[in-house]
C-alpha cells in the first residue's frame, strides 16, 4: 500500500509539471508521500526513489522520442535506455526519503523543518549534477501562474519549491494533527505569496527604449532538417518568411532559430543569402575552427558581416557530445554528434541594446545564465525543439525561460524551430507566443526597461550555499556523534 501511495503522489506530481492547468496539484500533491514517510518503519531509499522514478515518467517520458526516431536503435532499447536514465536519476529523491528518515529519527527535527528544507537541497544538489537533466523542479509547475512566482526574484525556482514543500506539509500536519492552526499558517502563506505577486506586477517599471524584433519561426520537422536533398527547399522557406516579415515594417533585429540552416557562416565570408532589407540578422549555425565544429549563434550586421558570436557551453550529453566515449558501445556512438564546447563567454551590442543567448538547453541552466549576464537588456533563447516531437519538453523548456526572466528581472525572447516560440516580460508574464509545430513568423515591439539588479542577480547563490551547508553540518554532526 506504501508504494501504491507514493507512485500516486509521484503522478500528482508529475503531472502539474505535465500539464500547467494543472498547477495547483503541486501545493497537495506530496501529501501521500509525506503521510508514507512520517509514518514508515523502512524502506526510506526505496520508497523515495519509486516517488522519484513515477514522476519523472509521467513528467519526462518525452526523453524517449529522439531515441525513438533520430538513434538508429530498436524500440525496445530505446524504452529501456530512457527508463535506466530516469530510474538514475529517481535516485536524488531515494537520497532525500533517506535523509529524511534520519533527520526525524535519529536528529529528532521536525517533519515541519526538515522536509522542505531537505527536498530543496536535494533540488539543488541535482542541479549540479545530473548530466543535463534540468526539469523536474518542483518550482517550475507554478511557471503560468504569474503571480504565484514572483518571489524568484530573490531565491530562483528553488525558493519557490521551498514554499510548495512547505504548505504541503502544513497541510498534511492538519490533518494528522487535526489542528486547524497548521491550516490557517498554509492559507496565509499561499496568501501572501499570491499577494505579494500581484503587488509585484503593479510596481511601476521606467522604459528606457522600445525595439522591433522580427521572429522566425520556420517549423522544420528534425527528419526533413537532416535530409541533405531538403537544404534548399528549408532555406527558401526561412528566407521567405524573413522577406514577408522585412516587407511588414523596419525591424531593429530579425531573428532564426538555432541551427535554422545546416551550415556553418565565417567572419570572412559574410551572410551568403539576399534578403530586401539590410535588417540586422541574429542567426544559429556552426562554426568551424579546423576540426572542431561549434553550435554557435552570430549576429550580422547591415553590411552583412558578423559583427560578433557565440557558442555553446553546455552541450546536451548524448545528443551534442558523447561522455566517457571510451565507454560507449560503437553502435550508441556511430549514432550520435559529437560537437565541441565553446571557450569564451560573449555578449552583443547593438544600435544602443544587448543581450546574451544561451543556446537551447542552457537557458535550464540558472546558474550558466548567471555566468553570461551582466545586466543586458533582453535574454534571447534561440533552439531546436524538433527532435522532442509534439511532446511537454517545448513547454517545460519555457517554463524555465520564464523563471529567467523573473530571476534576473529581464525580458526573455525564445525563438524555437517548432516552438514554442514567445517573448516573456521581466515578470514573468507570456505575452505572446506561438503554437508547436506551426510555421509563423511576426513581429513584437519590446520595451527595454531600466535595468535593477535583482536580490537573486546579486546573490542568487546564496540561497543554494545556505541550504547545502545547513545539510551538511547536519549530516556531519550525526555523523560525529555516532562514531
Amino acid at each position: 500500500m506504501n508504494y501504491l501511495f507514493v507512485v500516486f503522489s509521484g503522478m500528482l506530481i508529475g503531472s502539474s509539471l505535465e500539464y500547467p492547468d494543472l498547477y495547483l496539484l503541486s501545493w497537495i500533491g506530496l501529501i501521500p508521500l509525506i503521510y508514507v514517510l512520517d509514518k514508515r518503519k523502512s524502506s526510506s531509499f526505496k520508497l523515495g526513489w519509486s516517488f522519484g522514478l513515477a514522476m519523472l515518467i509521467v513528467s519526462g517520458r518525452w526523453l524517449v522520442y529522439p531515441l525513438l526516431n533520430f538513434s538508429g536503435f530498436p524500440i525496445w532499447l530505446s524504452y529501456i535506455i530512457t527508463i535506466l536514465a530516469l530510474a538514475l536519476i529517481a535516485i536524488y529523491f531515494g537520497l532525500f526519503a533517506a535523509l529524511l528518515e534520519l533527520w526525524i529519527d535519529r536528529l529528532k527535527i521536525p517533519l515541519l523543518i526538515s522536509f522542505p528544507i531537505l527536498w530543496t537541497g536535494i533540488e539543488i544538489l541535482r542541479s549540479k549534477f545530473s548530466f543535463g537533466y534540468l526539469f523536474g523542479f518542483l518550482g517550475y509547475s507554478q511557471s503560468f501562474k504569474t503571480e504565484l512566482i514572483q518571489f524568484a526574484s530573490y531565491g530562483g525556482v528553488y525558493l519557490i519549491s521551498f514554499l510548495v514543500v512547505l504548505v504541503n506539509v502544513l497541510l498534511y500536519l492538519s490533518i494528522r494533527d487535526r489542528r486547524l492552526t497548521y491550516l490557517l499558517i498554509a492559507v496565509l502563506i499561499f496568501s501572501g505569496i499570491f499577494s505579494y505577486g500581484i503587488f509585484s506586477l503593479q510596481q511601476e517599471v521606467i522604459t528606457k527604449k522600445t525595439v522591433k524584433l522580427g521572429v522566425i519561426q520556420p517549423n522544420i520537422a528534425q527528419n526533413i532538417k537532416m535530409d541533405s536533398k531538403m537544404q534548399n527547399n528549408i532555406t527558401k522557406k526561412i528566407l521567405n518568411l524573413s522577406t514577408k516579415e522585412l516587407n511588414k515594417d523596419d525591424l531593429d533585429l530579425l531573428i532564426w532559430p538555432e541551427t535554422a540552416i545546416l551550415r556553418s557562416y565565417s567572419k570572412d565570408e559574410g551572410f551568403p543569402f539576399y534578403l530586401p532589407k539590410d535588417t540586422p540578422l541574429f542567426i544559429g549555425g556552426f562554426t568551424k575552427k579546423g576540426d572542431e565544429i561549434y553550435n554557435s549563434s552570430f549576429l550580422f550586421g547591415k553590411q552583412r558581416k558578423i559583427i560578433d558570436s557565440y557558442s555553446k557551453h553546455k552541450l546536451v550529453p548524448f545528443g551534442e557530445y558523447m561522455p566517457f566515449p571510451q565507454f560507449i558501445p560503437n553502435i550508441i556512438k556511430k549514432n550520435m554528434n559529437d560537437l565541441d564546447k565553446g571557450k569564451e563567454l560573449s555578449n552583443f551590442e547593438l544600435n544602443g541594446f544587448n543581450w546574451i543567448s544561451p543556446i537551447c538547453s542552457e537557458i535550464l541552466d540558472s546558474d550558466f545564465v548567471r555566468k553570461l549576464y551582466n545586466q543586458e537588456d533582453i535574454i534571447i533563447n534561440i533552439s531546436n525543439e524538433a527532435w522532442f516531437g509534439k511532446s511537454s519538453a517545448p513547454v517545460q523548456i519555457l517554463q524555465s525561460a520564464i523563471f529567467r526572466a523573473v530571476e534576473y528581472q529581464v525580458p526573455v525572447v525564445k525563438i524555437a524551430n517548432t516552438g514554442i516560440s514567445g517573448i516573456v516580460n521581466s515578470k514573468g508574464k507570456v505575452l505572446t507566443k506561438t503554437k508547436l509545430f506551426e510555421t509563423m513568423s511576426f513581429n513584437y515591439e519590446l520595451s527595454l526597461l531600466e535595468q535593477k539588479e535583482s536580490f537573486y542577480y546579486k546573490f542568487g547563490n546564496a540561497l543554494e550555499i545556505i541550504f547545502l551547508i545547513f545539510i551538511c553540518l547536519i549530516s556531519i554532526i550525526d555523523f560525529a556523534k555516532n562514531t
